[in-house]
């Protein structure tokens, strides 16, 4: 009886609760010694929640870092540049226009962009227009004409001689080069080599007296292209006498000259004395050749021919480059160089106005 008048069947128990909301259960649910319980709200509720909001969002923001390309990469650079830049510590002056609220914070402003300057510059010049420059503004001008000055004069001598002089170079390399005397060579070092290797002989030796056999076959080919060192010092004022010296130069530099004279000869006709030009000297600076000076140079030639009236105007057969010290056929590379340069000059004789052109 006692149990029922603490606990009524007929009613449920009521368990009041903070936020004001009712939870109803059944009697017989419960444990029969529990008494009536009231939940009271707790003071850090607010707190863990505000707790958890943080964690939630710091957990979100490290997602998307992970997702995003490069994003560590940006923050590492970035941290390293906010640790590495140190402003002056007196930052200069600010400018009138600068408010005075803002002049203090001058400090914390970050420096200009090093393309500032640079952009507008170059907006600037689009704004006038694109330059119209000539390339060709910095190259020396190139002509062709015939001098009468004493150095010039000089230089075209000098390059003549020069040219000679180089002749010999070219001798000693169809000296060298020629398959039989290499083949000679090689057959006079093998068999010494052989000879002094049956013969017991050190081999250290053997060596060294085979490369003086070389030494001596290639002192022995510069000897023999001596003479056109002598030719190249014999291009003196004698030599030049009255001819005429046309000259191209790059410059202030004389890089070719053709130095051409005047004889007088019967004509074609017979019937009267008639001038021809007779070529003695015609060359080109070693490293300008090949670039069309040569061809400026032989119709610069032709056009003085034609001022002066002359019948006609060829290499003279005694010309500075028509020497020859070594046989015939060592001579290839010269032979071809003057045929070219033969027909070359014939080209222009029949192309050059008042001639008509060669059927």
């Amino acid at each position: 009886m006692g149990r029922h008048h603490l606990y009524p069947r007929s009613h449920l128990l009521d368990i009041q609760l903070a936020n004001g909301n009712g939870f109803v259960a059944h009697p017989q649910q419960l444990p029969p010694a529990i008494p009536p319980l009231r939940l009271t709200p707790r003071d850090d509720s607010t707190r863990i929640q505000l707790q958890r909001q943080v964690l939630k969002e710091q957990h979100a923001s490290a997602i998307v870092s992970k997702t995003i390309p490069g994003f560590k990469t940006s923050a590492a650079f970035f941290a390293s540049l906010r640790t590495n830049l140190r402003l002056h510590a007196s930052p200069p002056a600010s400018p009138m226009s600068t408010p005075p609220s803002m002049r203090g914070s001058a400090a914390s402003l970050p420096p200009p962009s090093p393309l500032s300057q640079a952009v507008d510059s170059v907006m600037g010049d689009d704004i006038d227009g694109p330059s119209h420059e000539d390339p060709l503004a910095g190259v020396p001008e190139l002509k062709t004409y015939m001098t009468e000055d004493e150095e010039e004069r000089i230089a075209a001598l000098k390059l003549s001689a020069d040219s000679i002089a180089q002749m010999r170079q070219t001798a000693n390399n169809a000296l060298i080069t020629h398959p039989v005397n290499m083949a000679v060579a090689v057959a006079v070092v093998a068999l010494v080599a052989r000879y002094m290797v049956d013969s017991k002989q050190d081999t250290y030796l053997a060596g060294t007296t085979c490369a003086g056999i070389i030494m001596a076959v290639l002192a022995g080919f510069r000897y023999i292209t001596k003479d056109y060192l002598f030719a190249a010092e014999s291009i003196n004022w004698d030599w030049l006498g009255d001819a005429d010296v046309i000259i191209t130069t790059f410059g202030d530099e004389v890089i070719g000259t053709v130095i051409v004279d005047w004889v007088s000869g019967e004509s074609r006709q017979k019937r009267k004395k008639a001038w021809r030009g007779e070529i003695k000297a015609y060359t080109v600076r070693l490293k300008y050749r090949r670039k069309g000076v040569g061809s400026a140079l032989l119709e610069e030639a032709v056009k003085e021919a034609k001022k002066k009236g002359a019948e006609t105007i060829e290499f003279a057969a005694d010309h500075a480059n028509s020497k020859r010290v070594l046989p015939s056929f060592y001579n290839a590379v010269f032979d071809k160089r003057e045929r070219k340069a033969r027909e070359l000059l014939q080209d222009l004789l029949q192309t050059s106005p008042g001639r008509g052109k060669r059927k």
